[in-house]
């Protein structure tokens, strides 16, 4: 029985973990996507400094859903692979 519930959590943990590796990665690769090419575009032939105000990324909804949707993806493919390789 204590086997059975201690491995119910480390599944629980593990699949917070890939849910939250995944949350990050989709998080850099929105950045290089988006954001760099915009720099890379707007810089083209000028001299100056180019400023991201970063709180835009906080208040934007879309950042939101995407990292919402990318920690419950992560979360629920780890949890049910964890789940089927507990029941064989």
């Amino acid at each position: 029985m204590a086997s059975r519930c201690y491995y119910g959590c480390v599944v629980f943990v593990k699949s917070i973990l890939v849910g939250l590796i995944l949350l990050i990665a989709v998080e850099i690769l929105l950045l290089l996507c988006t954001v760099a090419p915009l720099i890379a575009l707007m810089s083209r032939g000028t001299i100056s400094g180019i400023g991201i105000n970063v709180s835009l990324a906080r208040s934007s909804p879309l950042i939101w859903i995407l990292a919402v949707f990318a920690f419950s993806l992560g979360f629920h493919w780890e949890y049910r692979r964890l789940k089927l390789r507990q029941a064989k």
